[in-house]
């Protein structure tokens, strides 16, 4: 009795956690396999605050389908457009791309630089997939090497 009561209970929760999200246009109405493995991987990924998504759709790069959009991480019913950030992810690769577009400040301590640089190469790819305008990656590349010519040093 014991043993059925057990299986009867484990069969009741879910084996694996489920994320919610939000696709706030309905942009995802026409979802493949694909596009909803990747808005469940990005929901996975951020499990404090479920995302809102927007603006997804799917073309073709290189023989391979690549799923663009935007998410936001706000806490709110309504995220507003300044929360948003692009993101993308190239089918049979392993993990979706999401440039978060902060500001780069006027100076930087040595110890963030790398993660500026890499902020970048992700605005690179997510350019390369053709999920951000061309010349994303230029416009902020420059703006970081001016920032860097005159950074801090931490002592």
């Amino acid at each position: 009795m014991k043993r059925a009561f057990l299986l009867s209970l484990s069969l009741l929760a879910p084996a694996v956690p489920a994320w919610a999200q939000t696709v706030v246009d309905g942009s995802d109405k026409t979802a493949t396999p694909f596009v909803k493995t990747t808005l469940k991987t990005l929901a996975s990924k951020f499990p404090e605050t479920p995302p809102h998504f927007r603006k997804i759709n799917t073309h073709t790069v290189n023989d391979k389908t690549v799923v663009c959009g935007e998410i936001s991480l706000a806490n709110a019913k309504a995220p507003d457009d300044a929360s948003f950030m692009p993101f993308g992810a190239t089918e049979g690769e392993e993990n979706p791309l999401v440039f978060e577009g902060r500001t780069i400040p006027s100076a930087l301590d040595f110890r963030e630089v790398n993660s500026w640089i890499n902020r970048g190469a992700d605005l690179e790819d997510l350019e390369e997939m053709g999920c951000v305008p061309e010349g994303s990656y230029r416009s902020y590349s420059d703006k970081l090497n001016k920032v860097l010519q005159h950074r801090k040093t931490s002592t």
